[in-house]
């Protein structure tokens, strides 16, 4: 599981120097950073995948199913290898190899007219996608390939924010009154989601699909 803060962060943020709390809080980083990679619709660590099989589309753009597009080590198609595409940052954020003389390849035909019909799939890409994450040793805080800041952040405040409320007993908490102590909680009381401002953060980083 992609974990988008760690652990030390949180802690100092709570000012807590003791390890007595370490599983609670771990078990908090993975749901916020389940929350986030949720919303904004796929993970965000680095991995390599390897032979990720792809059809010929007759465009300059292939979309990879991993993002953003760090590094490529092979593409083949039918076989043989290409090596005339390109990494463009633009296009690579979103997991998109450009070729200019187009994914073209095999091809095949159907109907009574025999209309020609691209959709092969015979491309083959072995790629590394993804950010390395504050925990991993190649992370480097507000370098190219190592996750935003800002979704850090959102991730830290979560979770800062679930445990002071679980500390306080306000959990889903949504109006209070003083007199004769009237407290009224959300249906989801037991959940610290996403607000407005975490939402407005994370919406340059989800994924809407190509059109």
């Amino acid at each position: 599981m992609d974990l988008l803060c760690t652990l030390s962060d949180v802690k100092q943020l709570l000012g807590i120097t003791d390890d007595t709390q370490d599983a609670k809080l771990l078990m908090l980083i993975k749901s916020a950073s389940a929350k986030i990679e949720g919303y904004i619709g796929y993970s965000l660590g680095r991995k390599e995948y390897t032979n990720e099989e792809h059809a010929v589309n007759d465009l300059q753009l292939l979309q990879l199913n991993h993002f953003p597009l760090q590094t490529v080590t092979s593409v083949t198609a039918g076989g043989g290898s290409i090596t005339d595409y390109k990494i463009i940052p633009e296009y690579a954020r979103w997991g998109r190899l450009y070729r200019g003389y187009g994914w073209t390849g095999n091809e095949f035909v159907r109907g009574f007219t025999h209309d020609v019909v691209s959709g092969v799939y015979e491309i083959a890409v072995t790629y590394t996608a993804g950010y390395y994450l504050p925990n991993d040793t190649g992370y480097v805080e507000g370098a190219d390939g190592s996750l935003p800041y800002d979704i850090v952040a959102v991730c830290l405040d979560l979770v800062v924010m679930r445990y002071n409320a679980e500390a306080s007993g306000a959990i889903g908490l949504k109006a209070h009154t003083e007199g004769h102590i009237s407290d009224t909680y959300t249906d989801d009381c037991f959940s610290v989601d996403l607000s407005a401002g975490a939402k407005k953060a994370l919406d340059k980083y989800v994924f809407y699909g190509v059109a």
